[in-house]
């Protein structure tokens, strides 16, 4: 089943692309990313955990996230959560770059259930910074090693990994990578 989605994800990029390409040449609208020989793998609801701290354990360069909602809950042994903030830490501490940006201010209020991970990380230095803005990001992207991308609706929290209905994407590609690695770089720099 998981064959017959990629490939039909992959033929609908290539319809979109060539779509785009030709109103790109009337001036209607910017041309997409061509997704030409990336690795696109779905990840629904707890699928996403197992894939993304694999990915995190294997990293050797870097590790960029950035997150919405990122609970770290020291009481709760089994939090899914609490293991990829760890294995965050796991990271650093073998030597690998790993920067991290966590929602903190929304148009709503704050979002304090996310300062137990930025004390956390901090704490095992790793390079964090809460999103202070006022204008809300909603982001859940994850950057290993400019190649490997993961961008969905999980956020780091036991209900986002283990209880609700999510679903992400993992892409392996260096163009995408390189590109998101930039969006990332641009809110690191633009935040205190």
């Amino acid at each position: 089943m998981r064959r017959y989605v990629l490939l039909a994800l992959m033929a609908i990029s290539l319809l979109v692309a060539s779509a785009a390409s030709i109103l790109s040449m009337l001036g209607e609208i910017k041309a997409p990313y061509i997704i030409e020989g990336a690795e696109l793998e779905d990840l629904e609801d707890r699928e996403y955990y197992r894939a993304v701290i694999e990915d995190i354990n294997g990293a050797e360069k870097e590790v960029l996230v950035a997150m919405y909602l990122m609970v770290y809950d020291p009481d709760d042994p089994e939090d899914w959560a609490n293991d990829l903030i760890r294995a965050l830490v796991k990271a650093h501490e073998r030597g690998v770059a790993v920067k991290v940006i966590i929602e903190y201010r929304t148009y709503r209020g704050t979002l304090e259930v996310n300062l137990e991970a930025f004390k956390y990380l901090r704490e095992h230095g790793v390079e964090v910074k809460l999103d202070n803005d006022t204008e809300t990001d909603h982001y859940k992207l994850v950057i290993i090693d400019e190649r490997i991308v993961y961008v969905g609706s999980h956020n780091w929290s036991e209900a986002g990994l283990y209880y609700n209905r999510e679903t992400s994407i993992r892409v392996v590609d260096a163009g995408i990578a390189r590109e998101l690695r930039e969006y990332f770089y641009d809110l690191w720099e633009s935040l205190a």
